[in-house]
């Protein structure tokens, strides 16, 4: 959650996401997590890629467009079909932090469902990325704009991987609303706008990097719902990082299996994740 409180948001683009809902939105994840954690039969891991519920008090729930809630307390609150809510990738406060406080960020977005749903991170930025200096003064789609830097070969490798998921989650704006349009206009020094203005229909196809293809972001997070044993052995990798106090390494790796076994046996209860770590001898010599 470290990425939610580094920027402000531009109060004239965001007027709703002010600090009460920022704050909303992330006791939404905090609720969200400690419903499984205490309730074993409802607490695969599976229900943080997908789930037909969301966590919200009546001012989340009106952000949300989710009618019939209010007060400040959190509940648990049966999404109607075909909701994009109900998951971390259904959650404003993710998309949050996929952004620059003004507009989305696909290479943030992609690089975090890389490095933290599908235990597959993506190398470091190489020193040095080149600016694309023939994009200067050109109104363009976000996707334009990150497809001309795959052009160079030091960029290629990695935005192959990265921008098609974010891409997928671009319904969702700077500040996690649901939408369904875009637009860009180039800016003044002052932030006044100048020059023309662009608006386009959001494309959020794609397909993963010598992988499926998606249409939509809501085939996007079925395909990473599927992906649950990834998801499973990454996150007990930095269960074992927390909980040991230091970098996950290859001498880790005998007691990331047994721990993901264990899980695997009680449906990746996330109850048991936890369980099956702290009755490890590298726990207990701790």
């Amino acid at each position: 959650m470290q990425r939610l409180d580094l920027f402000q948001f531009d109060v004239k683009l965001y007027r709703d996401f002010d600090e009460s809902t920022r704050a909303a939105t992330r006791e939404e994840v905090y609720q969200s997590f400690a419903h499984l954690l205490r309730n074993s039969e409802d607490g695969s891991i599976g229900k943080l890629l997908k789930s037909d519920y969301v966590f919200v008090n009546g001012l989340l729930a009106t952000y949300y467009g989710i009618e019939g809630v209010s007060g400040d307390e959190f509940r648990k609150i049966k999404l109607p079909a075909g909701s994009p809510r109900g998951g971390l990738l259904g959650m404003a406060a993710i998309h949050a932090m996929g952004s620059d406080g003004v507009v989305s960020s696909p290479v943030e977005r992609g690089a975090w469902v890389l490095r933290h749903l599908l235990n597959n991170p993506p190398p470091p930025a190489p020193p040095n990325v080149p600016q694309i200096s023939r994009l200067e003064g050109q109104v363009l789609t976000s996707r334009e704009r990150l497809l001309a830097h795959q052009e160079e070969a030091q960029c290629a490798s990695c935005h192959r991987k990265i921008d098609p998921i974010g891409f997928g989650l671009e319904n969702f704006n700077a500040a996690g609303k649901w939408r369904t349009e875009d637009s860009y206009q180039m800016k003044d020094e002052r932030g006044r706008g100048v020059g023309g203005r662009k608006t386009w229909t959001i494309d959020a196809s794609g397909a993963f990097h010598n992988g499926p293809k998606f249409s939509d972001y809501f085939q996007l997070r079925e395909l990473i719902a599927n992906r649950e044993q990834d998801f499973a052995r990454g996150l007990t990798e930095h269960l074992v990082e927390y909980a040991l106090g230091r970098p996950f390494g290859f001498t880790d790796d005998d007691l990331a299996n047994e721990i993901v076994s264990s899980a695997r046996s009680k449906g990746f209860s996330v109850s048991e994740f936890i369980h099956a770590l702290v009755q490890s001898k590298p726990f207990q010599a701790k």
